[in-house]
């Protein structure tokens, strides 16, 4: 995936200018930033659900905007942040909904749906839940059933939006794992965080998307070595100081 100087916002507001990155197969990006500086706004734009305002996004050799929804349904998958809610649906009726977009014309599903759904509820950890209501879940248990969704899928891309929501801490960390596994199996993993020690634990290059628009390529060692979290952030020397120590030890 390719963003060549992208810029993203709402009717005549651009949140989002000039974003630049050659995401390579294979490789995990981070977007990281304060609250309202449009992470959100970009991810949606480079998931085909929002417009951009300028600028290219290719998805392989082609221009997203020229693609249809089932086309980019069927190399591309996303975690949103807004709530689904379904009714009188389980837990694998969820996950199986991702295999939609290479269903028959009538939404008929096959063996090869099947494992694949199995597949993804077992990395996600919500197999044993198949039978359950989605409604009846925990919020936890749904944001990892969403996951598994987009996991069975079988996307080249996987594009998420803090996909960490609900999570306790050892869910948070399997994830990480669970991406890292992806990204080894030359999937792309886009995905914002609001933990910055998980994004530098795990990211091969962040995107910092400041709160004035602009965006900055760099890997964590870059972040940390020129303490641009304090920048990003609006972190006075004592807030920095407190969690200098703690980002370099998630550091890659």
């Amino acid at each position: 995936m390719k963003l060549e100087k992208v810029s993203a916002g709402y009717g005549q507001r651009v949140v989002v200018r000039d974003a630049s990155i050659d995401i390579q197969k294979g490789e995990i990006i981070c977007l990281i930033g304060p609250n309202g500086g449009g992470k959100s706004t970009l991810l949606k734009s480079i998931n085909g659900t929002l417009g951009i305002k300028g600028g290219n996004i290719f998805l392989g050799k082609r221009d997203l905007s020229q693609l249809s929804a089932k086309e980019i349904a069927k190399e591309l998958s996303i975690v949103t942040t807004e709530r689904i809610r379904p009714q009188l649906m389980t837990c694998k009726d969820i996950v199986m909904s991702g295999r939609l977009p290479f269903s028959g014309g009538f939404g008929r599903y096959g063996r090869e749906d099947e494992e694949i759904a199995h597949r993804s509820m077992e990395t996600m950890k919500v197999d044993k839940l198949a039978d359950t209501s989605y409604e009846s879940l925990s919020d936890g248990q749904k944001q990892r059933t969403l996951i598994a969704r987009a996991i069975c899928q079988s996307p080249r891309v996987l594009v998420m939006d803090e996909p960490t929501s609900y999570m306790d801490i050892k869910h948070r960390l399997e994830l990480m794992e669970v991406v890292r596994q992806m990204a080894a199996s030359e999937v792309t993993v886009i995905m914002s965080l609001h933990e910055i020690e998980l994004a530098l634990g795990v990211a091969d290059r962040l995107l910092l998307v400041y709160d004035d628009g602009h965006v900055l390529v760099k890997t964590p060692a870059e972040v940390i070595e020129n303490s641009m979290i304090q920048e990003l952030y609006g972190l006075d020397d004592a807030m920095y100081q407190k969690i200098e120590g703690t980002l370099t030890l998630w550091s890659r």
